[in-house]
């Protein structure tokens, strides 16, 4: 599947890219307001041995997520399903990080290579809706895990008070979804098409091909969405080594624990600005701000943010190449199929 334009009305497409825009624009004017020079000596003295350490740690930050994944899979796998979803999440966070003003464009890919490798199309669905739902969680215990360090070691910070009320509402809005799903929502979403007349794309979808019944069966295996969350925490915890290696390479080492609610705080930032594509100047922002409370100065704070770029575009240009160089192949496949009857 080849990227498509964002769905939707044309001025929910507008109000993104102003938002892309003005965020990298946020962006652009810290690093020259801070000093470029002294943002790039940081991002220097990092070195190539540094990126290749971040990107390391990257790589076990992905083999945990897409674990996760692989446990939700409660039936009978496809053959080297482990390396399925690797490559799956793979594709998933190119398109996520590099695609971001396209909303879902990574988690439908993602689905999507699952189908084309073995899935029937509703388990595929369903163990990407529940995987979303799982990492979100672990995001939510992650967050509180910064939070509490935040408390530990800065008890008089009033960021953390702030940083406390907006969990308290993340963790309002992913208790909600959940309920969500328990009470039909992915079924309201699978049968609205026959509601509004589209009867014909639905025709003989029988329940055990219903979205709704592969993750409802998903969530019945409460021992599988239990790992799934646990993984993802792994995951969560190798995101923060990324950040410690960065800035170890960057000769400015936190401890392990003021590493964890800076990368746990600024995680939060980005998630309340989902409306932000890339996070546009969130993540600069973000890291200026909280890395202040641990002693990080503006210019290595914005070079551990863009380091932290880097490596999104180093590991994520490869997936968007082998992403559109599978679906060009599916694509010469279908019509060789079809020229020939």
């Amino acid at each position: 599947m080849s990227a498509e334009p964002a769905s939707g009305p044309p001025s929910s497409r507008v109000a993104f890219l102003i938002a892309a825009m003005a965020g990298i624009a946020v962006a652009i004017s810290l690093v020259v307001y801070f000093g470029i020079s002294g943002v790039w000596d940081a991002i220097a003295t990092a070195g190539l041995r540094g990126m290749a350490a971040i990107l390391a740690a990257y790589l076990a930050s992905l083999v945990f997520c897409a674990w996760a994944w692989r446990v939700l899979l409660v039936e009978s796998p496809p053959a080297h399903s482990g390396l399925l979803f690797l490559w799956a999440r793979w594709i998933r966070d190119s398109i996520g990080n590099l695609l971001a003003i396209i909303p879902g464009a990574g988690e439908a890919a993602g689905a999507r290579e699952l189908s084309k490798h073995g899935l029937r199309v509703n388990v595929a669905a369903a163990t990407t809706i529940t995987d979303m739902t799982t990492e979100m969680l672990s995001q939510l215990i992650y967050t509180f895990m910064g939070l509490a360090l935040l408390f530990l070691y800065h008890p008089d910070e009033a960021a953390a008070w702030w940083a406390a009320a907006g969990l308290c509402i993340a963790t309002i809005a992913v208790v909600g979804f959940l309920i969500a799903q328990n009470k039909g929502l992915i079924l309201f979403l699978e049968t609205l098409p026959a509601k509004l007349g589209f009867t014909r794309a639905w025709e003989g979808l029988s329940d055990s091909d219903s979205v709704h019944a592969a993750v409802q069966a998903i969530y019945r295996k409460k021992g599988a969405v239990i790992a799934s969350t646990f993984l993802h925490l792994l995951g969560w915890l190798a995101g923060a080594a990324e950040t410690w290696i960065a800035l170890w390479f960057m000769n400015h080492t936190l401890s392990a624990g003021d590493v964890l609610a800076l990368e746990s705080l600024v995680f939060a930032l980005r998630t309340a600005a989902f409306i932000v594509p890339w996070a546009a100047g969130v993540q600069e922002g973000g890291y200026v701000v909280v890395g202040a409370l641990f002693g990080l100065g503006p210019d290595v704070a914005l070079a551990l943010s863009l380091l932290k770029r880097a490596r999104e575009i180093i590991s994520g240009v490869p997936g968007l190449l082998a992403w559109h160089f599978a679906e060009g192949k599916r694509l010469w496949q279908g019509r060789l199929a079809a020229s020939r009857k």
